[in-house]
């Protein structure tokens, strides 16, 4: 009974939390919204209204549109920390928040290392926690790679880091490595908290696991298009495996090319991801388009929690996922509406109230 009693107040708040997020008919609304301010209007009505209020006044700002919405998502992490009285729960729950942190802090030296500019480089960032758009910005400007190994923090992290910009000439093959390595320690460190996890919030491995197989998918599928070898591309790979299996991971190592591995993973329990954007690929030679059907996959994954037995993490941490994903889209709107881009085109980019498969 202490188990479930953990978690009554947390799944009545976030189950009602849930109910409050946006539908495709408010993706509609703004998608096909007139202009950007036109796009934000949509959404007074919903729980986002005293984040978006001031945006309303004045000439539209994307640093201050990011900001604003991140604070919403970091008040809902805020508040699910608050609520969880498991302690176990609330460890995993915060290093997940430094896994996003880590992330973000992947994309600022990828835009450093291949000296993107701010203005393009926002488009993309997604400043996360204590990382705020003010210290992106200022880092990005300033090209400070020493700052952000101070917000990494971690010093056997940051010596690999260090290794591969002193080992990798390539400006692209080094920004990959840099955020390919950010990820993969963020994520064992998360594995590792799933090990006090018990009985029902165990169920969080089935989020995470999908997680961990997309990091692995799209770092071969990277590191191979890139034509790197085997032992190279292995030091990144997380040697977890939830639907793929090790012996799929070990196929798509010992294979050619990104396009041979892409036959590999149509072979496992990821076939109906993978398969139909195959034809896809070999016109456009982007790989992006395997990321977000991946993640439209987890979402829909983690909707599923929802019509399970409650009283666990494991639906706090899908609301978590989910929400992150919604703040996201937001923000992927809203920049695409300021820059004019079709509908259409935003439309690809989104994760939430989406198609399979991306067109």
């Amino acid at each position: 009974m202490r188990k479930i009693t953990d978690y009554i107040e947390l799944t009545v708040r976030v189950r009602g939390k849930k109910s409050f997020m946006l539908v495709k008919s408010d993706y509609d609304n703004m998608l096909t919204a007139e202009n950007v301010q036109s796009a934000l209007r949509r959404l007074e009505g919903s729980k986002y209204q005293p984040y978006i209020s001031q945006l309303l006044i004045g000439e539209f700002s994307i640093d201050d549109v990011e900001d604003n919405l991140v604070k919403a998502y970091n008040d809902e992490l805020n508040f699910v920390l608050s609520k969880t009285k498991n302690k176990a729960a609330a460890d995993f729950i915060r290093e997940f928040n430094h896994l996003n942190e880590l992330k973000t802090l992947g994309l600022m030296l990828k835009t450093i290392l291949l000296q993107i500019p701010w203005e393009e480089a926002s488009r993309f960032i997604f400043p996360y926690g204590k990382i705020n758009i003010e210290v992106c910005r200022n880092l990005i400007e300033a090209k400070n790679i020493e700052e952000v190994f101070k917000l990494i923090g971690d010093r056997p992290l940051i010596r690999k880091i260090r290794e591969i910009l002193s080992n990798v000439e390539d400006p692209l093959l080094k920004s990959i490595k840099v955020e390919l390595a950010l990820t993969k320690y963020g994520l064992e460190k998360v594995w590792e908290k799933t090990e006090k996890l018990e009985g029902r919030d165990k169920l969080c491995i089935k989020i995470l696991g999908i997680t961990i197989d997309t990091s692995n998918i799209m770092a071969i599928l990277r590191l191979k298009k890139l034509k790197l070898g085997r032992e190279e591309i292995e030091d990144y790979i997380l040697p977890v495996y939830y639907m793929l299996k090790e012996d799929e991971v070990k196929r798509a190592l010992a294979v050619e090319n990104e396009k041979d591995a892409l036959k590999v993973f149509s072979s496992g329990r990821y076939v109906n991801i993978i398969s139909p954007l195959i034809p896809t690929y070999e016109v456009k030679n982007d790989l992006s388009i395997f990321e977000i059907a991946l993640k439209r996959y987890h979402a829909k994954e983690c909707e599923r929690i929802f019509y399970q037995p409650f009283f666990h993490l494991t639906e706090a941490f899908a609301y978590l996922y989910l929400k992150l994903y919604e703040v996201k889209d937001l923000i992927t709107i809203l920049v695409g509406k300021h820059f004019n881009i079709p509908p259409s085109e935003i439309e690809s980019l989104l994760t939430l109230h989406q198609p399979p498969y991306p067109t």
